[in-house]
């Protein structure tokens, strides 16, 4: 989450790192799964509705894929 793209989208949007991937996931239409037990994260998990990334926001976070290169377990839809 200190990814300098990361960190820029956060400033600009007066986020944190953790609402930016959270929006990103929900405007890519995946259903995000943040966990935390910690009630502040929980309000801040919660409080992404109130503002959208923009075009060039999710080109610049979907850019950061790595493909498998960047898989940090194993993946069944690589699996032969």
């Amino acid at each position: 989450m200190d990814h300098p793209v990361i960190v820029h989208i956060a400033e600009k949007h007066q986020r944190d790192p953790g609402q930016i991937l959270i929006r990103w996931s929900l405007q890519a239409g995946f259903i995000p799964l943040p966990k935390t037990a910690n009630p502040a994260r929980i309000r801040s998990n919660a409080d992404v509705y109130n503002f959208e990334l923009d075009a060039d926001d999710m080109k610049a976070l979907n850019d950061l894929d790595q493909g498998t290169a960047g898989a940090i377990s194993w993946n069944p839809v690589d699996a032969e």
